[in-house]
């Protein structure tokens, strides 16, 4: 067994190390799991875009589901400020630093988000396929409001 013998103040500087990474380490996992649940709610936002989009585009017989994730959308836009309130920039993360540097436009781009997609409930429970498709248009013009300003271009999202 060999027996290190080191001063008092080595040993300090050694501990101190020491904690400091199993900090930073206990950070990298709660910074992923706050990305990951971040992620997921903006995952769910596109799924249910990519769903109305599909159905309006392809003429599908299920304008009445609309309503669905129209009221869908809605819900979940009421998240989307606690699912940002972490600050991550780092990582696999498609969120530019605005966010947090206005974050009263951010958060206001997420309830715009919320009423346009309300309107949109109610244009589909109309069943009036000129209404829905205007406001399908007024819903996606509030996504690109919060897109464009605070989320990554495509050419630096595929470089991770």
């Amino acid at each position: 067994m060999i027996r290190l013998r080191l001063p008092g103040w080595q040993v300090v500087v050694l501990m101190v190390i020491s904690l400091a990474l199993v900090v930073s380490s206990v950070q990298a996992q709660d910074d992923a799991a706050y990305l990951q649940h971040r992620q997921k709610v903006m995952q769910a936002v596109g799924g249910h875009m990519g769903s109305i989009g599909a159905i309006m585009k392809n003429k599908l017989p299920y304008t009445a589901t609309i309503v669905a994730h129209a009221q869908s959308l809605q819900m979940t836009s009421t998240v989307i400020e606690d699912a940002f309130k972490k600050k991550i920039t780092e990582g696999k993360t498609d969120s530019k630093p605005d966010i947090w540097q206005d974050w009263d436009k951010f958060v206001a781009a997420a309830k715009k988000m919320g009423e346009e997609s309300g309107k949109l409930a109610d244009a589909a429970q109309s069943g009036d396929m000129a209404a829905i498709g205007a406001q399908v248009k007024a819903l996606g013009k509030s996504c690109g409001g919060c897109h464009k300003p605070f989320r990554k271009p495509k050419e630096e999202r595929f470089k991770r």
